[in-house]
């Protein structure tokens, strides 16, 4: 057994201190995208219009600076473009709140198709639309209920928030994107992430709501 003394054995011990708590800490996260909205917006940000676009615009709540989404008979997703090739294990983080769900909206039918809240992810294709999972703030349905675009199953839905509840409070959501990936696509190779991005929309029913979000981030562990 070796045996420290003297005054060389601080640095050392030092040394092996810093080790060991980093060791017991684990690995650190490795982010791929981040948007936490103090600095502004930039360039990689633009709207993907589906007609009136929704408003997305910078709002500040307290001492915090968030993206606010205000839709009035509108419908448009609001975009970082990605170019990120898909990593073994993928996580997705994020802040939201809505002031209500749509009135008689639907999370089923194409003729009432509006939602207060989405956080979604496309992935590229070789030919037609992007994939996509999309995070749900649904009206009625049931959290943990997994299902398609009433339009296709390129765009798939999962919801993790419903109903009026916690209409107006900040919410915290995490993520594994490769284990939902699995659940709503099965066994396809996940493909290159080509966009993070948010969408609120009331086209459908000609109704008004109002979503924030914030602190969105993309990473591996």
């Amino acid at each position: 057994m070796m045996i420290f003394s003297g005054r060389g054995t601080a640095p050392i011990l030092a040394v092996w201190l810093a080790l060991a708590t980093a060791a017991l800490a684990g690995p650190t996260n490795a982010m791929l995208f981040a948007a936490h909205f103090e600095k502004g917006l930039g360039d990689r940000w633009q709207q993907v219009k589906f007609g009136v676009p929704t408003d997305y615009h910078l709002a500040v709540d307290g001492t915090n600076t968030f993206l606010c989404a205000a839709a009035t008979n509108s419908c448009s997703a609001f975009m970082a473009k990605l170019n990120v090739k898909p990593p073994a294990h993928l996580f997705l983080r994020w802040r939201w709140k809505i002031d209500h769900t749509p009135t008689n909206a639907s999370d089923r039918t194409v003729r009432d198709y509006d939602h207060s809240a989405r956080v979604l992810i496309a992935f590229d294709t070789l030919i037609g639309p992007p994939r996509s999972i999309n995070y749900l703030w649904a009206n009625t349905e049931k959290i943990g209920t997994a299902m398609s675009h009433p339009l296709t199953s390129r765009a798939q839905m999962l919801v993790l928030e419903t109903g009026n509840a916690r209409a107006g409070e900040w919410i915290t959501e995490e993520r594994d994107v490769t284990a939902d990936w699995r659940l709503l696509f099965g066994n396809k190779a996940m493909s290159k992430i080509v966009g993070v991005g948010v969408l609120t929309d009331t086209d459908s029913t000609r109704t008004q709501a109002n979503a924030g979000y914030d602190d969105i981030e993309l990473y591996l562990q």
